[in-house]
């Protein structure tokens, strides 16, 4: 049925229909007679209202006004035909202009977007940029701490080296004097020694051999115990294995039987669940028939629900889109005003972002040339701390190889000293080693004057290497301060760019608004005489819709019926089924715990007649050793007492030259008890000193190497100012670009809506043309 506006417009229609007739019929008896007019168009409308006239009233036309009519209306369309040729070639130029436009539009957006893209690249490139910077400044700053506390240490450990050191070479001149005591007792008692030393070998190989052979005996003897206690060990052993064997056999027999009860319950209730597990399948494939044709009625009934809702939410949109079509036109002419003066105020944003852009820039440059002057000093520094620290290395070098020389002459003395123990008696060479062992100390104590003097030096370079690294760690924090500056400056340029960005696409993006707003207007119009039309399309599709919706009702309910009564005959087969299954799992698993119990007896068996087997065999074995054992016995006991009556015999020769040694040797001992103190208060002293040299040393590398650091990191923060900088002018470029890809595509719309105003214009007076053209010449 047809709706109230549907039916106003039809009444409006057939009254249009039966009124404009009447009126032209009207014209026609009534319309009075035909005069002249001035001017070419008047002359021609005069001489169309003049013949129609004529005609009307009386019924002809005169033959001369014919003529002069045709003649006229001839040259009436002459020439508007020649002005419609030129109105038609000045509307395909215009068309041309406008597909040059739009086609200019679409290079300058596929521009955009590769420049939103590289937009996008370079936004990411400086933000790991600042990330990498603002990381490599606190590895500056903790490299420059690490630095000043390897320093501290390097000072703590001279002051403890230098006490040290003078102590060693006060206690080396004090051993060399005892030492010197010590040569003259071993002159006086080198003759004795020789005496005592021919009695002492034979007493030696004497003892030696009344060792060997007591040694030989008592081995024998534990040989035979062991040998004895070992054989009843392997006795018991065998007897053990042999009852193992037994009881192993036994428990084999009963899980073979008690293996064969559980497999033939397995097999039944195997059986049974296989019949089960049948007839679920076959009500499983009946229930699945069923509820295929349930699903298809299903969804008959819900396609036909969907589409019935679909057409009905489609109707009430186009119903509303009648009313909102005209409201919609005027919302537009208001928002058009509004986006205008919003416009006014986004261009002065945009003017004031881009002056605080530039005294951004200023003030990093003046910044910028801050940096480069410090890093001058910098580097200007580091080339003094080099000289030094060579001058360091090269002394440091020398006092390596002093104290290699002092190690090598401290070797060459002790080895001297061993020499001149080892001889017997004053003799020419023990004379001889004497003075060379007294020019090899006297050397020493000048290497030791050496090393003193070299300590000092380094001590001196030291102090001067520590004031330059002072001077260099307060330029490198006046840097790292004007480091950080930078940065600041370079993040607050980033956001100013980014405000200046944001201004500006926020012109670009209302003038945009503003122009798409003024290109919606006509369509706009054209939607509401569309919105009447798809209203009553949309009726005649919903009523057809519903009249087929009860038949496929009544179809799907029968279907869900049967799917019920099938799924209630699979529930029953389905709830015997678990019983079943856990009978046929608990025979399974009492099969295979069984099998497991068996393997298990089985190799208990064979091990136990393994072990019986190699028991046997030991003790077998062991008995004949024992016996070859004791016979061997007898023979070395003899040998045992001759040996000891040779060394008791020897004994009594040596304790006559000892007696005369005991005071010789007595002074000796007290000599050598005080070299001993002093050499161990030495080796203290040498202790102490060298993990000290060995953390000097190591400070002194960890220094070279942390400078080294700082030194490279301070050149990576310079370059990573210098990527930022690029990276931020790139990015303010980009955005340049954006912003006048932006405004030229703003311009080529605005061109082409003025393009499509004018073609308007003249396609409408084309149209005009082609209407007199129609009616001969005539203005309708």
């Amino acid at each position: 049925m047809p709706n109230p506006s549907n039916h106003s417009a039809f009444t409006r229609r057939l009254a249009a229909a039966i009124v404009v007739p009447g009126i032209l019929t009207s014209m026609l008896l009534f319309a009075p007679q035909a005069t002249a007019a001035s001017g070419s168009t008047g002359a021609a409308a005069g001489i169309c209202t003049g013949v129609v006239n004529q005609l009307a009233h009386r019924g002809t036309v005169q033959e001369n006004l014919l003529k002069a009519a045709s003649k006229k209306n001839a040259d009436i369309i002459a020439k508007l035909q020649g002005e419609r040729t030129a109105l038609q070639a000045n509307a395909d130029s215009l068309k041309a202009q406008i597909a040059e436009a739009e086609s200019a539009i679409s290079a300058l957006d596929a521009a955009g977007l590769e420049l939103d893209a590289q937009l996008k690249t370079a936004g990411e490139d400086l933000a790991a940029l600042v990330a990498e910077q603002a990381s490599t400044n606190d590895a500056v700053l903790a490299a420059q701490g690490a630095l000043e506390e390897l320093q501290a240490q390097k000072l703590a450990t001279e002051n403890q080296l230098a006490p040290l050191q003078e102590a060693e070479a006060q206690a080396k001149a004090d051993t060399a004097e005892l030492e010197r005591s010590a040569e003259d007792v071993e002159a006086r008692i080198a003759a004795k020694k020789a005496q005592i030393s021919a009695a002492e070998d034979e007493q030696a190989a004497l003892k030696a051999a009344a060792t060997t052979a007591a040694e030989a005996l008592a081995g024998k003897k534990t040989e035979i115990a062991q040998a004895e206690r070992e054989l009843t060990e392997l006795s018991d052993t065998a007897e053990a294995a042999a009852a193992a064997v037994g009881d192993a056999q036994k428990a084999v027999g009963d899980a073979e039987a008690e293996l064969q009860d559980l497999e033939g319950a397995g097999t039944a209730a195997q059986a049974d669940l296989d019949a089960q597990v049948a007839k679920i399948g076959d009500a499983k494939s009946a229930l699945a028939d069923v509820q295929r044709h349930a699903a298809d009625a299903a969804a008959a009934v819900a396609a036909q629900n969907a589409a019935i809702s679909a057409a009905q939410g489609e109707l009430a949109a186009l119903q509303t889109a009648a009313q909102d079509a005209a409201d919609a036109l005027a919302a537009q002419n208001t928002a058009i005003a509004t986006e205008q003066g919003q416009l006014d105020t986004l261009r002065s944003a945009a003017d004031d972002a881009a002056a605080a852009l530039t005294a951004n820039s200023d003030q990093l440059a003046s910044v910028t040339a801050e940096i480069a002057e410090l890093q001058q000093q910098v580097t200007a520094k580091n080339a003094e701390i080099t000289a030094k620290q060579a001058q360091l290395a090269t002394a440091q070098q020398e006092l390596a190889a002093l104290a290699a020389g002092k190690t090598q002459l401290e070797a060459e003395i002790k080895d001297i000293t061993t020499q001149i123990s080892d001889i017997k008696g004053n003799s020419p060479e023990k004379t001889r080693l004497l003075a060379l062992r007294k020019a090899k100390q006297d050397e020493l104590a000048a290497v030791e004057t050496q090393i003193s003097s070299k300590n000092a030096t380094i001590s001196g370079y030291q102090g001067d290497l520590a004031t330059l690294q002072k001077a260099v760690n307060a330029l490198n924090s006046q840097l790292l301060s004007k480091q950080q500056e930078s940065s600041t400056l370079q993040q607050q340029a980033a956001l100013l760019q980014a405000s200046l960005t944001a201004a500006n696409d926020a012109v670009s993006t209302k003038q945009a608004e503003i122009a798409a707003l003024k290109n919606e207007i006509p369509a706009l119009q054209e939607s509401a005489t569309e919105a009447n039309g798809a209203v009553t399309a949309k009726q005649g599709e919903l009523a057809a819709l519903q009249g087929g919706l009860g038949t496929l009702a009544d179809a799907a309910a029968d279907a869900a019926a049967a799917v019920t009564a099938q799924q209630q005959v699979l529930a029953d087969l389905e709830a015997a089924l678990p019983t079943l299954t856990e009978d046929l799992a608990a025979s399974k698993e009492a099969i295979a715990a069984q099998k497991l119990v068996l393997d298990g007896l089985k190799d208990d068996l064979a091990g136990a007649t393994a072990a019986r087997t190699a028991a046997q065999s030991a003790v077998d074995t062991k008995a004949a050793e024992l016996q070859g054992l004791q016979g061997q016995l007898q023979d070395l006991a003899k040998a045992v007492t001759d040996a000891n009556a040779a060394v008791a015999a020897k004994l009594g020769q040596i304790a006559g030259l000892n007696g005369d040694m005991d005071k010789l040797v007595a002074d000796l001992t007290g000599l050598n008890s005080q070299i001993a103190t002093k050499e161990a208060e030495i080796l203290d002293l040498q202790t102490r000193v060298a993990p000290l040299l060995a953390q000097l040393n190591g400070l002194n590398g960890e220094i070279s190497a942390t400078e080294n650091q700082l030194k490279d990191l301070q050149a990576q923060l310079t370059g990573l100012d210098i990527q930022v900088t690029n990276a931020q002018t790139e990015l303010s470029t980009l955005q340049a670009k954006k912003g006048a890809n932006k405004d030229a595509i703003a311009a080529q719309k605005k061109t082409v809506i003025g393009l499509q105003d004018q073609l308007g214009t003249v396609q409408n007076q084309i149209r005009a043309i082609d209407g007199q053209i129609a009616l001969g010449g005539c203005v309708a």
